[in-house]
């Protein structure tokens, strides 16, 4: 398995890098969008701007959707009349957060948390050049992880992005010799298989840091997880486990969502916000939901 240099180990996912995969991905979906926004709006895009610092680490790119469109709101389009969707409210029942203010009877209000599933994770293991891994990521995760459909262009308003870059890679004493929550894991294992037995198997997977946590996995849980992931489809015994060979790493994540990209990169103006065919995709999407009374979709598990 190829190795980080150790010069790179401090290398730190940024928000800039966020926001230069959303404008990647809208450029690839309607590359007319951006054009014309800087044009009308004398703002340069951070793809533009931005460039991925010129160093190798593996890494991953997520795409993460809002289980259900956000609540619509009163701003009509007045070309089209259309309600249009406010891309800052994309929100969920499931979680809340609150606040409290600050009058007599310390009255609560409820502001609802956005809870996403996965839409799209791909990456590499291998040290890559992040000025050119970073596009090449984002638009392969967001439209050819094979576990999805591609994303969409109706669907950016409900995005979120994360970009994880792998760092501090360490032998494992054991296939528990790790931490949840601070370490990702990559495994890898054989068995025989055949009619006597004398061809081997090889297995391999990985987990990013975050999953176990996430899924609120110990341990062992993660790796029997981790050994269905690599397709192993046998019977999991001790002996098994003591020949897996664990690799452990650390992460740099950022993450942001579609309307804090809009408010960093666009000074809060949606260039997509007047895209009569878009707004009708997300009210339509809306709709079909609601008739088919879906109201939670458990997250996926990611990568």
């Amino acid at each position: 398995m190829a190795m980080v240099a150790k010069e790179d180990d401090d290398i730190a996912a940024t928000a800039q890098m966020c926001t230069y995969c959303f404008d990647v991905l809208l450029q690839k979906l309607h590359p007319s969008t951006t054009e014309e926004s800087n044009a009308d709006d004398g703002i340069t895009s951070t793809s533009s701007q931005y460039t991925p610092p010129n160093v190798k680490c593996p890494l991953f790119v997520t795409w993460e959707k809002c289980p259900r469109p956000p609540p619509l709101l009163s701003k009509v389009s007045s070309s089209s009349g259309i309600t249009t969707p406010a891309s800052s409210s994309i929100i969920t029942d499931d979680e809340t957060s609150t606040h409290n203010n600050n009058d007599t009877n310390n009255t609560t209000n409820t502001t609802p948390a956005p809870i996403y599933e996965l839409r799209g994770c791909i990456g590499t293991l291998a040290p890559r050049h992040l000025q050119h891994a970073l596009s090449e990521f984002a638009i392969t995760s967001a439209l050819h992880d094979q576990r999805f459909d591609p994303i969409s262009l109706h669907e950016l308003p409900l995005l979120r992005v994360g970009v994880s870059l792998l760092v501090k890679y360490e032998e494992c004493q054991d296939c528990l010799d790790w931490i949840v929550g601070v370490h990702g894991i990559i495994i890898k294992f054989s068995s025989s298989k055949g009619m006597r037995g004398m061809e081997q198997q090889y297995y391999s997977a990985t987990f990013l840091p975050e999953v176990a946590k996430e899924q609120c996995w110990n341990q062992k849980e993660t790796i029997l997880s981790l050994i269905r992931k690599a397709g192993y489809r046998g019977n999991i015994t001790n002996g098994l486990l003591s020949q897996i060979q664990c690799t452990r790493y650390q992460s740099s994540k950022c993450r942001i969502a579609y309307h804090e990209y809009i408010a960093e990169s666009h000074c809060g103006k949606d260039p997509l916000s007047t895209n009569v065919e878009l707004i009708a995709a997300v009210v339509a999407e809306e709709v079909g939901r609601k008739q088919r009374g879906v109201n939670h979709v458990k997250p996926c598990v990611n990568l």
